[in-house]
């Protein structure tokens, strides 16, 4: 069941309609890219731009071992000012791929992201890619679930923030890699790195 956007404004579906209702597998797309780990980044960010596609899956030898954003591309070559085409896509590949079925309900599939501090999730069924589902088709499904997800994001950081915390692996916020662990600092889940610059130690 997929439900039109309009009625959000008013034909009666509750949040707890749309958490029980609505499924992955109904938003997601099932238009799913990728390239082998060996690839440069030149060639990542050419596939993005000849599919108009945000994320690209990275295999080795046709197993799926990483995932790289458009944001990756950004903060990982250009910001740092290293030319896409020097760099490999396992250099600045995310991983592991953090996954969720097709079964798992919208506002599941939200949580993941926000405990992940991620904007795309990966859909897997029988140990296979299916789909991927963003942030964005969450909220095109009622344009009024954009407020459970900025909820969800301050209720997140409220259980974590205690001036400085140990959290599980996610992105750092500030450099933008995928890591083991992140430490809540003023706000921000940085790596340990990012977090020394800070001029946090442990």
């Amino acid at each position: 069941m997929v439900l039109n956007t309009q009625h959000e404004k008013g034909t009666g579906f509750s949040i707890m309609d749309i958490h029980n209702e609505i499924l992955v597998r109904e938003v997601m797309s099932k238009e799913i890219f990728d390239i082998e780990l060996t690839a440069t980044v030149l060639e990542v960010a050419k596939m993005m731009a000849d599919n108009d596609t945000g994320s690209i899956i990275i295999t080795k030898e046709g197993a799926s071992v990483g995932i790289i954003t458009e944001y990756d591309v950004i903060t990982k070559t250009v910001v740092r000012n290293v030319l896409p085409a020097d760099m490999k896509a396992m250099d600045i590949m995310s991983y592991p791929i953090i996954t969720t079925k097709p079964i798992t309900n919208i506002i599941e599939a939200a949580e993941i992201m926000v405990r992940s501090n991620i904007r795309r999730l990966v859909v897997m069924e029988n140990d296979t890619i299916s789909g991927m589902v963003t942030d964005r088709d969450i909220i095109a499904i009622a344009p009024g679930l954009n407020t459970i997800l900025e909820g969800l994001i301050e209720l997140h950081h409220e259980e974590n923030f205690s001036g400085e915390q140990e959290l599980e692996r996610g992105i750092c916020q500030r450099c933008g890699i995928f890591v083991d662990s992140l430490s809540d600092v003023n706000g921000l889940m940085l790596c340990d790195d990012c977090k020394e610059d800070e001029g946090y130690y442990d």
